[in-house]
């Protein structure tokens, strides 16, 4: 199965050591137990095959118009290096430059660099955990368009939920991760629901979530 993976790289530098065990944990229930710096990898662990062909597209976050962040290159190494680790295959990632201000421009040029890298009939996992806060309406909105004109199946969007102590050092116990698509489909849901006002409309969507 052609499968394409979206994931937001981290703007700043990470030290490799921030490595927590996400099996078991939010929503997900990975079956991963090793201890990784990306949730994604532990999300994706039972999700790739051997046979699968897969396409990682990372976004890096560019600090200035002249193409800084060297923080995030070092970060796109780690991950390379644990994607290979965690699902027993080389990382070979498109990597598409996004301008840290939030232009009209610069918004339109990262949601089509985005969807230039769609396939029909794929299978989409995104990661929304980092970068700006932004990327999450811009993801949404290449997954839509995806689901409509390439005939592709939204998987998994992925929030990794952790918190940090006051040295920036993350909390053991406090890690999990949550795929939000059912908040995607319940867009979905609005776009398609007929109600002939607002009252009604909040009955409707009341009696969908007692289903």
């Amino acid at each position: 199965m052609k499968k394409i993976i979206y994931f937001f790289v981290p703007m700043k530098k990470l030290s490799g050591k921030e490595l927590l065990d996400y099996g078991g944990t939010g929503n997900v229930k990975s079956a991963c137990h090793d201890k990784v710096l990306f949730g994604l990898n532990s999300a994706l662990y039972s999700e790739i095959t051997e046979t699968d062909d897969v396409k990682v597209v990372l976004v890096r976050t560019l600090t200035d118009n002249k193409g800084k962040n060297e923080e995030s290159l070092a970060n796109i190494e780690l991950f390379k290096e644990e994607f290979s680790r965690i699902s027993k295959r080389q990382c070979d990632p498109v990597i598409i430059e996004a301008s840290f201000s939030e232009t009209k421009s610069d918004i339109e040029k990262l949601y089509r660099a985005m969807l230039g890298e769609l396939e029909e009939n794929v299978e989409i996992y995104a990661d929304t955990t980092y970068g700006p806060r932004l990327n999450l309406l811009v993801i949404m909105n290449v997954l839509n368009f995806a689901e409509r004109f390439f005939n592709a199946e939204i998987k998994m969007i992925l929030n990794v939920k952790v918190l940090f102590d006051a040295k920036n050092i993350p909390i053991e116990g406090t890690q999990a991760l949550y795929d939000v698509s059912p908040f995607y489909y319940l867009n979905n849901l609005t776009n398609v629901m007929e109600a002939p006002n607002g009252e009604k409309a909040l009955k409707a969507l009341d009696a969908f979530f007692k289903l």
